[in-house]
């Protein structure tokens, strides 16, 4: 399993983040503020390397992820 911080692109108002890598579907999870968050009711994938997320972090936030390179 890969691991990846994104909260650099948290800028308050996003709520799309782009993963460094291109993961397998279903793979994917995100930790906002180290809290793992559900699929479905807090983020939904939308690609192969982006999610969205049903709140908007703010500045001062962590958001990391955790998946499976897609091959």
């Amino acid at each position: 399993m890969k691991k990846a911080n994104v909260t650099s692109q948290i800028n308050g108002e996003r709520t799309s983040f782009i993963v460094p890598e291109n993961y397998q579907s279903g793979s994917l999870r995100v930790y906002y503020n180290g809290v793992r968050q559900v699929v479905g009711e807090h983020f939904s994938e939308v690609n192969e390397n982006t999610f969205s997320c049903s709140f908007t972090p703010q500045v001062g936030d962590f958001l990391t992820v955790d998946y499976i390179r897609s091959s």
